[in-house]
């Protein structure tokens, strides 16, 4: 049996970051993704921040009103649909004043392992 892997390109996965929405906020950084793709169920997610790897326990999914920490993907998913934005808050993170590059890594039941980075200038 073969698998078949799709490799979608950072330019293409670039589309997902709602430019301009690096914030700090009280609880830590946050920024926003907006489905504009292809549905999908995110079971994993890691994210660096000029280089730095944010602890997993720091980073949580915020959709529909909920607040989900990483380690709960793995088990049940976070669902993305067409035209879905969702908020990543770094907790705890607070970036200076300017550009900062962002390193995304999120794992797909339905695309598998997906990369990108941007670069933001915290607002």
């Amino acid at each position: 049996m073969f698998s078949i892997v799709v490799m979608l390109p950072p330019a293409v996965l670039r589309q997902l970051y709602v430019q301009g929405s690096l914030t700090n906020t009280p609880e830590g950084a946050t920024f926003k993704l907006k489905n504009s793709l292809a549905p999908a169920t995110v079971v994993g997610l890691e994210v660096s921040v000029d280089g730095q790897k944010v602890p997993s326990e720091k980073i949580y999914v915020i959709a529909g009103g909920q607040k989900r920490g990483v380690g709960e993907l793995a088990s049940s998913g976070q669902r993305f649909a067409v035209r879905d934005e969702v908020t990543i808050l770094l907790a705890g993170v607070t970036l200076a004043p300017g550009a900062h590059r962002i390193d995304i890594r999120a794992k797909t039941k339905e695309w598998g392992d997906l990369a990108f980075d941007i670069t933001d200038t915290v607002r």
